[in-house]
């Protein structure tokens, strides 16, 4: 493993060595004017866009093989969940609905039968999709859930935990704004509440007695100086139920909060199955200490100081035994490697029995569940295929006007990820070397087996989406130099290549304007390990972030030879969501100025040779809402002061 500092130097490097133009021949980084072969190119610039109106830019950028908000304002991904007595799929999202920047936070929801095409809940327009909202839209914050209906989960089951055909949501409610992790926490600021549907998550009705945990007061169970309290993930878990040997099935639930000035906590809770009101407070899952993690930053990322959306669950290995996951959202973490101080992190480890009953979590390796944008990471168990589904949000990614350029003329902000399947990975006869020890992640064990957290995105979902695509594939070649593949494609595509050998820094282009003005390159440098995203030259607007994003893979060493590599890109209006190996996520945006800008191809640094096995692409994948038109916008709406508390609460766009 190298130093930091030496990882330091090879980390710049290997970002300058990728951004280097091609050769002469034109198929890299290097400058042709204007459109080639007769083609007609539109562009925009910043100014342009400054001009124009409300929702103007509504679909320029927009996903279609995304779940997002028709409309509007959407973050964190809530309440996925499938319905056996419908054989329905939900999920739900927080919205702010006729607005493009947060706010008065509600729920919005859609149902699918397959994962792959959506049904807005009610309607696409305006606030139909609404069904869960606070009390009062702001104006009576003194109510437990006035201010906000912050992130959760949906069990299909009712208050006494049978499957009678109800869904029952768990979720924060706020009574008090604003709340973060570096402020002083208000006492109630933040309660955990239930909301039940009896007729498939059409209407929801809260639970009389809510909140059913409101713990953050000197007398509460907990008695921490948190840093916050929110978004309960809830789960039956018969596999804790063992290890903390209970008389009767239970119901756990795990939180995002922090002690100040201490270090993030995961808090656990439990209920009897047959009283899912009825929450006992166990204790902290661990107790890291603040900035800290459980590897290197580079490969592991950093816990920061408090943690949010988090979750804890068991996988099963081929083997048939069980490995522990947590993963978790964390606040105010090293930017070293990082282009956020939010990170997406995932731990493993195992499970004990404290001497007081409760449970006792001790990581030992970890990573980045999104390396890029994808934050607030969420999962369910999907009881219909036997599977752990995860969803990301993928926020936007401008740095012009404080962050909101072109939020208002595109009229929405945020979108999900490709549903993820989360499984424990395995690759046999690895090499245990120094540099796979000391990053700490993976796992070797005496089998010679590799384990680590797998992550790929869901195969039924895949060939759906590839379903109504056009597919072009590639022979193997060794390539030496850059080359575009096809001058024209589409912004919504998947990309995919095997890489066999190589001797330097590779990769794919994707977003290419024909006149190379314009594109986006993924690639390997194996020098430290990393998968970068290189974003100088994806948008001629330099209001939108172009900085590059960094991600930790190291590939396995088996029986004396370097595995394969393969990249796996989905490119939907600005989102670029990467698989490598199934072990590596990173989502990214871009916002190329052409619209022309949909041409791909390989990238090779510089004296490298590079083995592509195959190279295939699926352009025009399927857009996945069937039921909306392409420009779902809505009118947008700008709040008073009277209901944002003089723009405390929210700033009213």
């Amino acid at each position: 493993m190298h130093s930091l500092v030496q990882l330091t130097a090879l980390l710049t490097a290997g970002a300058i060595a990728s951004a280097r133009p091609g050769n002469s021949n034109g198929q890299g980084g290097s400058q042709h004017h204007g459109p080639q072969d007769g083609q007609s190119c539109s562009s925009i610039t910043a100014d342009q866009v400054t001009a124009m109106r409300n929702n103007s830019l509504f679909t320029r950028w927009r996903p279609q093989s995304h779940f997002l908000a028709p409309a509007g304002w959407m973050n964190d991904p809530c309440g996925a969940v499938y319905d056996p007595t419908r054989d329905e799929y939900h999920l739900s999202y927080q919205w702010h609905p006729e607005h493009f920047n947060w706010g008065n936070i509600s729920w919005g929801s859609a149902t699918s039968k397959d994962l792959i095409t959506w049904t807005d809940r009610g309607s696409w327009k305006g606030r139909d999709a609404l069904i869960l909202s606070p009390s009062g839209n702001g104006s009576f914050p003194e109510a437990y859930d006035g201010l906000g209906i912050f992130s959760g989960t949906v069990q299909p089951v009712n208050l006494k935990g049978e499957v009678n055909g109800d869904l029952l949501a768990f979720y924060t409610s706020v009574s008090y704004l604003p709340t973060n992790w570096q402020i002083n926490y208000q006492p109630h600021t933040e309660s955990q509440s239930l909301a039940i549907s009896h007729d498939g998550g059409k209407t929801w009705e809260q639970y009389a007695d809510n909140p059913v945990i409101d713990a953050t007061t000197e007398t509460a169970p907990m008695n921490w100086n948190v840093t916050g309290f929110r978004d309960p993930f809830f789960e039956p878990l018969p596999e804790l139920d063992a290890i903390l040997g209970v008389s009767e099935p239970h119901y756990y639930a795990v939180f995002g909060s922090g002690i100040k000035g201490v270090g993030p906590r995961m808090p656990l809770w439990s209920a009897p199955t047959s009283d899912l009101t009825n929450w006992t407070f166990l204790g902290a899952l661990w107790e890291p200490a603040k900035n800290t993690s459980v590897g290197p930053v580079l490969s592991t990322g950093s816990y920061a100081f408090n943690f949010e959306v988090s979750g804890f669950f068991p996988l099963p290995d081929s083997k048939g035994n069980q490995h522990w996951f947590v993963n978790m959202g964390t606040e105010g973490g090293n930017v070293s490697f990082h282009q956020s101080a939010q990170w997406a992190l995932w731990n493993g480890g195992e499970v004990t029995r404290r001497e007081n009953g409760s449970a006792h979590f001790t990581p030992s390796y970890g990573g980045a569940g999104d390396w890029g944008s994808g934050y607030a990471l969420s999962s369910f168990n999907d009881t219909k295929y036997n599977r752990r589904v995860q969803y990301a949000w993928i926020k936007e990614d401008f740095v012009g006007a404080g962050g909101l350029f072109s939020a208002q003329q595109q009229g929405f902000q945020g979108a999900l990820s490709l549903p993820r399947e989360l499984f424990v990975h395995e690759v046999e006869n690895v090499e245990a070397t120094t540099e796979l020890k000391e990053a700490k992640t993976s796992v070797v064990g005496d089998d010679g087996i590799a384990r680590t957290l797998g992550v790929r995105p869901l195969c039924d979902v895949v060939d759906g989406l590839r379903s109504c695509a056009q597919h072009q594939s590639y022979p193997c070649t060794t390539y030496t130099s850059p080359e575009i593949l096809a001058a024209q494609a589409s912004s919504h595509m998947e990309l995919k290549a095997t890489i066999s050998s190589f001797t330097g820094p590779f990769g794919l282009r994707f977003a290419a304007s024909p006149d190379r003005q314009e594109y986006t390159t993924v690639s390997y440098q194996p020098s430290n390990h990393t998968i970068l995203v290189e974003r100088l030259h994806s948008s001629n607007i330099v209001e939108f972030n172009n900085a590059t994003i960094t991600g930790y893979f190291d590939p396995y060493t088996v029986h004396g030879k370097t595995e394969a590599i393969v990249i796996d890109i989905f490119l939907d209006g600005s989102i670029a969501e990467i698989y490598v190996n199934e072990r590596f996520a990173l989502s990214a945006r871009i916002y190329p100025s052409m619209e022309c800008s949909t041409g791909y191809g390989v990238y090779v640094a510089d004296g490298a040779n590079v083995t592509f096995e195959s190279i295939e692409a699926w352009v025009g994948t399927k857009n996945v809402w069937p039921e909306r038109p392409l420009d779902s916008s809505s009118q947008l709406v700008w709040d008073s002061a009277e209901p944002t508390n003089n723009y405390t609460w929210w700033t009213g766009n």
